[in-house]
This record gives structure tokens, C-alpha cells and sequence, in this order.
């Protein structure tokens, strides 16, 4: 037996396990560091160095150093852009010196089939083979394509990341409470992933945002600023920091990319009725301009017949009531039923159910049922048209109107082709979603001109855009007294009764 402190058994101990990490890391020196360690650095395909840079708004440039013992028979990147499930796949182009092979790539981004918002997260990977057929296939990796005319700076809190540049961070930080508010509302009660990252490009003016935006309308970029907006998709999101809307913008937003991720499903979308109605209820900053609208339309026996209408419509003024009425109507599914049949419809919308069938198991009613309750509750005319016989949704009759109309309320012409929002009152405080029910929405004046009806052309899937009037209709002060003023109106008419 070893006398006390005999350091033999230490030393054996020792010596064993040094065999045994040099035996590891003679190992991992033969294997490959790539996915599936099917190849040697020293094998017949030595990977050299790789590079992913933006040549925004170009796009992005892909490329690949390598040595070969055989010819190169293909070099190509797979990507995924930000959240999109679907990955785009394209070959590198080659150019060979003896061993040594460089490939380049410049994947274009400045086109309506390929653009992607800058700010968006991409994971990407090689894949190399000689005409051997020996493979190579590196481990995925992550990159983010910039908008490079600035130098950016980041602000975060848990899956959502928030770009801005120059001296706005405190901007950039009340944009991102706004979304951390939001997520932690508006995710438990539609059922989404909340873990998923969410990124935000904020811009300071309008002028370098239209560089950012898809390519579209002329008319669109010259009359409007678009406030933000969400490729539900990708889980990007832009958004005008310096826009009076802000908060209001990005909560409303970020909800569009939750409904997507917790409802879409890959036979239909969430209806454009709900999709807006939960942005607006998720929409952490409200104003009173969806409630005159609201009010105008039950006084003047405009309200539409909401939920059998599958995208928004081509009328400005009924835009404005379809979002003011949408969000009234979410708040009193939610005020009324609670919050856990909501989660269970989006779970049912998920996975494929029809509309009314979706309904029917959570709430106990379809789509005609459910509208004639919030008529109901609001004082307003029940609807007899039954949504079942899929008639061609159209609007009910409208009466002349003289005294007033939504056109002078907002902005007194009817030439733009989008709805012209308000400022949010300085005075009223800022609303989180609630459960309480109420006649009509508190909502922004953020009514949404999309590129098509529907807005599923937009890149990364569908996007909802926020744009502001910037020309002579613009609102001011005095347009939000009158409509106060025709808000005060109808309530008389309802007391004269």
C-alpha cells in the first residue's frame, strides 16, 4: 500500500487522462469542422475563407475561396431570410486557377420577387462538390442585411432587436417597450411564438425610409409616408421614428407578425377583418379618430357588414370605418368571451379550419351570429344576410348624406387613393389592450393603403403598410375638432330620440 501522500495514483490518474485528451484531439484534427463532418480540411476540398457582405439596395454578395485536388463541379449558398421557412437556393459563379477555385454571387434584393427589407436576419450555408462527387457542405452561419448608407446601432430585450442610427436611442428604446408591451399582451392571448426573433429598422425621416421600402407606386411614394411596415414572413419589421405615430405604429405592427406566426395557415390567411382588428386592439397607442368614424357610420347607417368581407376596401372612407369597426369588434369578443377562445380560434385557424366553422367551436356562433351580437351591444341595426350563401360581399345601401361627410371630415377630397389619418391627440393617454368592452375602437389613425386588396403580393408574405398624407390634405388640429364636433353631433341626435 502507498504510504500517505505517495503521489503515484495522482500521476497514474494524470497520465490516463492526457492519452485521452490527446487521443480527442488527434480525432477532431481529421475531422471536418463543417455540418455532417463528411470531409477533411485535407481532403481532396480545402475551404479557404468565406464572405457575406450588403451592397444594399442592391443586394447581397455571397463569396468562397477554396482549394481542390479534383474540378469543381458546383459551389452554391442555401439561405433562409429571417423567420421564412422556405430557404432560396442559387449557384456561385466560378473561376479556377489550378487548385485554387473562387466563387461569387450577388443575389438581387431590388426587385418585387426577391426584395428583402434591410435589417432582416439571414442564415445561410455553402455547399461544394467536385465532379468526384465529394462534398462539402459548411455549418450554417448568420448575417444581417444592412441598409449601408449608416452606421447602425442596436437596442434589445429579449426576441426583439430594435436598429437605429445616430443620436435617437431613446427613440429606438420607446419603440421597442412599445413592441415588449405588445408581445407580452398580444402573444399569450393569439397563442404565438414569442421566442422567434422580431427585427426593427427604425428610420429619423421619411426621405431615407422611401429607399428602404419595396419597390411600388410612384403616386404612393410621392404622396404618402409610409409610417411602418411588417413582413410577417420574415419578422421584419420598418418603422419611421420620427413619425407622431410611432409607438402606435410598431405595436400594431409587431401584432401583424404574431396573428401571422399564431393563425396563417398554408391553405389561408387570417381574414383582413381580424388581422386589423387585433393590430388595433394590440396597438398600444390609440386615438379617437377610429371612434368618430365608428360613430359616423352607425349615425349614418353605413357600417359594413364586417366580417364577411375577406380583405379590406377600395373605398377611403369605408377603409376608416372597416378598421375602426374591426377593432371594436375584437374588443368585444375579447371583453365578452375572455381572452382563451381567441387562442383557441387562431390555434383552429392554424391548422386549416374555415372561418366559420372555427368560430362556431369557440364561440358558439358564425360569422353572421357573431356580428349581429356586437351590433347588438353597440345599438346598431342586426344584419339578415347570411354570410353561409357566400353572396358577393357588398356594402349596405347608403343613405345622401349633406351636412356632413367622412370625406370632410378627414380632409375634404376624395382624390387620394388612400385614407388620410390624424395626429393622435397630445391629451389622451396612452391605451394597452384591454378586456373591457366598448361600443367602438380607440384606434389610430393609421388605415392601411396596401399594394393589392388582399396584401399577399408583398414580399416575405403578407405586409401591412401604415402611410401618412403629406400633401395639402394633411390633418390638423382643427380637422380632429370637427370630428370631435361630429362625434358630439350624433351623440345629440341619440339623446333627441
Amino acid at each position: 500500500m502507498p504510504t500517505k501522500g505517495s503521489p503515484r495514483p495522482r500521476l497514474w490518474v494524470l497520465a490516463v487522462v492526457g492519452i485521452v485528451v490527446l487521443a480527442a484531439m488527434l480525432a477532431l484534427s481529421v475531422l471536418s469542422p463543417f455540418a455532417g463532418g463528411v470531409l477533411a480540411q485535407n481532403g481532396p476540398i480545402r475551404l479557404m475563407s468565406t464572405e457575406v457582405t450588403s451592397e444594399f439596395p442592391q443586394g447581397i454578395r455571397f463569396r468562397v475561396s477554396l482549394e481542390s485536388d479534383n474540378d469543381i463541379d458546383s459551389v452554391s449558398v442555401r439561405f433562409q431570410t429571417g423567420t421564412e421557412p422556405r430557404k432560396s437556393y442559387d449557384y456561385l459563379d466560378l473561376e479556377e486557377s489550378g487548385d485554387l477555385v473562387d466563387g461569387e454571387l450577388l443575389w438581387r434584393t431590388n426587385t418585387t420577387a426577391k426584395f428583402i427589407p434591410p435589417g432582416t436576419l439571414i442564415t445561410y450555408n455553402f455547399e461544394i462538390e467536385d465532379i468526384e462527387g465529394n462534398r462539402l457542405d459548411t455549418e450554417p452561419d448568420e448575417f444581417v442585411y444592412v441598409d449601408t448608407r449608416y452606421e447602425w446601432e442596436e437596442v434589445e430585450e429579449g426576441a426583439v432587436t430594435v436598429a437605429y442610427h445616430g443620436p435617437v436611442k431613446q427613440r429606438a428604446e420607446t419603440i421597442l417597450d412599445a413592441m415588449t408591451q405588445t408581445l407580452a399582451v398580444m402573444g399569450p392571448l393569439l397563442g404565438a411564438d414569442i421566442t422567434e426573433p422580431i427585427r426593427v429598422t427604425m428610420y429619423n425621416n421619411t426621405l431615407e425610409m422611401l429607399d428602404a421600402l419595396p419597390p411600388g407606386s410612384t403616386t404612393i411614394r410621392r404622396e404618402l409616408i409610409t409610417e411602418g411596415q411588417a413582413f410577417t414572413n420574415i419578422g421584419t419589421l420598418l418603422v419611421l421614428g420620427s413619425g407622431r405615430l410611432a409607438r402606435g405604429t410598431a405595436s400594431h405592427e409587431m401584432t401583424h407578425i404574431l396573428t401571422h406566426r399564431s393563425g396563417d395557415s398554408a391553405f389561408r390567411s387570417v381574414p383582413a377583418w381580424l388581422d386589423e382588428g387585433l393590430a388595433e386592439f394590440g396597438n398600444t397607442d390609440p386615438s379617437l379618430s377610429y371612434t368618430v368614424a365608428v360613430e359616423f357610420a352607425i349615425e349614418t347607417d353605413r357600417l359594413l357588414h364586417l366580417t364577411s368581407m375577406p380583405v379590406l376596401p377600395g373605398d377611403p372612407e369605408d377603409v376608416i370605418i372597416f378598421y375602426g369597426q374591426a377593432r371594436s369588434i375584437v374588443r368585444f369578443m375579447v371583453g365578452v368571451y375572455g381572452p382563451q377562445p381567441m387562442t383557441e380560434l387562431m390555434r383552429l385557424l392554424k391548422s386549416g379550419e374555415q372561418m366559420d366553422d372555427a368560430l362556431l367551436a369557440t364561440y358558439g356562433v358564425n360569422r353572421l351570429g357573431l356580428e349581429n351580437q356586437w351590433r347588438d351591444a353597440i345599438g346598431a341595426p342586426l344584419l339578415e344576410v347570411d354570410v353561409r350563401e357566400r353572396a358577393r360581399p357588398t356594402p349596405i345601401p347608403r343613405p345622401t348624406v349633406s351636412a356632413y361627410s367622412l370625406s370632410d371630415l378627414i380632409s375634404g377630397s376624395q382624390a387620394t387613393p388612400t385614407p388620410t389619418p390624424e395626429p393622435t391627440p397630445t391629451t389622451e393617454p396612452a391605451a394597452t389592450p384591454t378586456a373591457a368592452v366598448v361600443a367602438e375602437a380607440a384606434a389610430p389613425p393609421t388605415a392601411t393603403a396596401e399594394p393589392d386588396a388582399a396584401g399577399q403580393d408583398e414580399p416575405g408574405g403578407s405586409a401591412c403598410s401604415r402611410p401618412s398624407d403629406t400633401g395639402p390634405r394633411g390633418v390638423d388640429g382643427a380637422a380632429v375638432a370637427l370630428g370631435l364636433g361630429v362625434l358630439g353631433l350624433a351623440l345629440g341626435r341619440r339623446l333627441r330620440r
